[in-house]
């Protein structure tokens, strides 16, 4: 399975540049990319070097923004893709080609808020090198919804959950719509009163409306509208850890977000703080058949650095067959420096 996703998410290079443009000082900038929709879209793709991705990044604002930048709009694109010089380096098999400003209508700002989130909203919501999923649930089933949050996190996924996520200082809809705009999929537990709630339908329909990916999971209810059209998981609110392992999976079937749960799963792998957990997460490991050498090599590596996960029945024997082992030192020494 080849990744079609940006190794970087969205909405942090789009932090990341506003913050580079806060810094030196450009205003005009920083206004048209704190207003901007962004998102990358694949231009080409070759099979040499190992594969190689070009990427271009989509920015729409509104009408009254591209109306002042229109007169040198050229230059402003060429100015945003210099300053984004960085990511070439550091993701050399994902060149990002070129930047464009297209003009958003009134009709298509009503669909959603702005996508930048500042790094520091970022961290405050989501565990870092984790994967962001939103559950949208009803209130009623807060507590099983609680325990399935824990087993996400055990498979290297960061879920926002709003009654337990949300800082009382901190106002909730404005945390709900900072969770929503940057994250990288939505679960939609559909309960039978689901639909009775009077926010779950808005969450879900926000995430379609911005093309992020929804996973419908089937509890004892019929996805509905256009969800219903999504190939549903069916499972089990007291079975979270089962629940948990099949949402990754079908995270890892999403050609739009692979990438990201390919590389969380390798972090969770790291980070696996019982025996238990680091068999459960090798059982998802072993079935990913993409991972990039870098992270077959921090696969390796856990192995012997994590106590866990070494000394856990089988695990280290698993990786080893699926992705090799380590060098051994005397091999190292017989290999020719060039």
């Amino acid at each position: 399975m080849r990744d079609s996703a940006y190794p970087k998410p969205v909405v942090d290079v789009v932090a990341t540049l506003t913050d580079i443009c806060r810094h030196q000082k450009r205003s005009a900038l920083v206004e048209l990319l704190e207003n901007a929709h962004a998102h990358f879209e694949e231009t080409d793709y070759d099979n040499w070097n190992g594969g190689t991705t070009n990427w271009a990044l989509r920015l729409e604002v509104p009408v009254v923004l591209f109306a002042s930048a229109q007169p040198c709009l050229s230059d402003i694109e060429k100015e945003l893709g210099q300053r984004l010089d960085f990511l070439d380096r550091l993701y050399p098999n994902d060149p990002l080609g070129e930047v464009t400003i297209t003009p958003l209508t009134s009709a298509e700002m009503a669909l959603g808020q702005r996508m930048a989130v500042s790094n520091t909203d970022v961290h405050r919501v989501w565990r870092d090198a984790y994967f962001r999923l939103f559950l949208s649930h009803v209130s009623q089933h807060k507590e099983h919804v609680s325990h399935l949050k824990t087993a996400l996190l055990e498979m290297g996924i960061s879920a926002f959950v709003a009654h337990e996520d949300i800082e009382p200082s901190l106002e909730w809809q404005s945390e709900i719509s900072l969770a929503l705009r940057s994250m990288h999929a939505l679960a939609a537990l559909i309960t039978p009163n689901f639909h009775g709630s009077n926010w779950t339908d808005q969450e879900v329909g926000w995430s379609l409306g911005r093309g992020v990916p929804v996973i419908p999971v089937r509890l004892d209810a019929d996805p509905y509208g256009f969800v219903g059209k999504i190939q549903a998981i069916r499972g089990a609110l007291t079975d979270p850890t089962s629940l948990a392992s099949d949402i990754t999976q079908a995270l890892l079937r999403s050609t739009q977000v692979h990438g990201h749960m390919r590389r969380a799963l390798v972090e969770a792998f790291q980070n696996a703080n019982s025996f238990a957990a680091a068999k459960r997460i090798k059982g998802v490991v072993v079935t990913v058949d993409d991972f990039t050498e870098d992270e077959k090599e921090r696969l390796r590596n856990a192995c012997t650095s994590n106590n866990q996960v070494c000394h856990s029945w089988g695990v280290t024997d698993a990786i080893y067959d699926a992705f090799g082992a380590p060098k051994t030192s005397a091999s190292t020494d017989n290999e020719t420096p060039f």
